[in-house]
């Protein structure tokens, strides 16, 4: 069979599409292999010195650890708090329910450089700035409403007639929550949550006036030393480092996420 002229120039344009978004990837995943001492791609030899100086810098082990700690509590407070808001609003049905998600999604409404800066005079205020905690609270500030979005979504398409059932024999209002809701729910818990991590590991423009010297991010890390040095062969293994462990975290979500179907 044939294929047509539409459906060729539709493969075609797809795989423009996907060369033109992963070309980036593919430079910087083999141009970390290089052995020579500044960017440059194709490679001229392969190493793995620069995957070596990654793990040998305290500076950027340190960076590493700051931000993935920073994504992972950022998330856990997100999802949870957008969670508990979305089954509130959905299975409540409130009547001030829309100004309520409209709060809840105004900082998508603003430039992040905006929030940045109104949080900054906040936390300045109030002495929280560069710390820790005024860390994660910005980063659930703009980790929340994408969070929020996703679960009001999934929420929404839960028939309601289960937990109905699950009452009707004598289950608790908790129970009926943890026992039903939660895992119909796990497939956008585990969607927010991965679209919470990453924009909270790959912020910079918010940690930048947020982190203070002790509390850099990797992101923060990166970006200065491109302004003082330029592109660091080290960073590009650090990259293609991550670009691995977000692969190996999507395939397992994508696991976890067919298993929690199936229950």
């Amino acid at each position: 069979m044939k294929a047509r002229p539409a459906d060729l120039a539709w493969l075609i344009t797809v795989i423009v599409v996907l060369s033109f978004l992963l070309a980036p990837i593919a430079v910087l995943v083999f141009s970390a292999f290089d052995a020579g001492n500044i960017f440059r791609f194709p490679p001229r030899a392969y190493s793995l010195r620069w995957f070596e100086a990654a793990f040998a810098s305290a500076e950027y082990r340190r960076s590493l650890w700051v931000s993935t700690v920073l994504a992972f509590v950022s998330t856990i407070a997100a999802v949870t708090l957008a969670s508990l808001a979305a089954y509130g609003l959905v299975r409540g049905r409130p009547v001030y329910r829309r100004a309520v998600e409209v709060l809840l999604l105004a900082p998508l409404t603003l430039p992040l450089v905006v929030w940045a800066i109104a949080l900054l005079s906040i936390y300045a205020s109030i002495g929280i700035n560069g710390t820790p905690l005024g860390l994660i609270l910005a980063h659930v500030t703009i980790t929340l409403p994408l969070a929020a979005r996703i679960m009001i979504a999934t929420i929404s398409q839960i028939d309601p007639t289960y937990e109905e059932a699950a009452e009707s024999l004598g289950a608790t209002p908790a129970r009926v929550f943890l026992r039903v809701t939660l895992p119909l729910a796990m497939p956008g818990i585990f969607a927010s949550s991965a679209i919470a991590f990453l924009v909270s590991f790959n912020d910079v423009v918010v940690s930048t006036f947020i982190a203070g010297a002790s509390w850099l991010t990797f992101p923060v890390r990166v970006f200065s030393q491109l302004r003082s040095e330029g592109i660091d062969p080290t960073t590009i293994a650090i990259g293609a480092m991550i670009v691995f462990a977000t692969l190996l975290v999507v395939a397992i979500g994508e696991r976890l996420l067919k298993l929690s179907r199936r229950l």
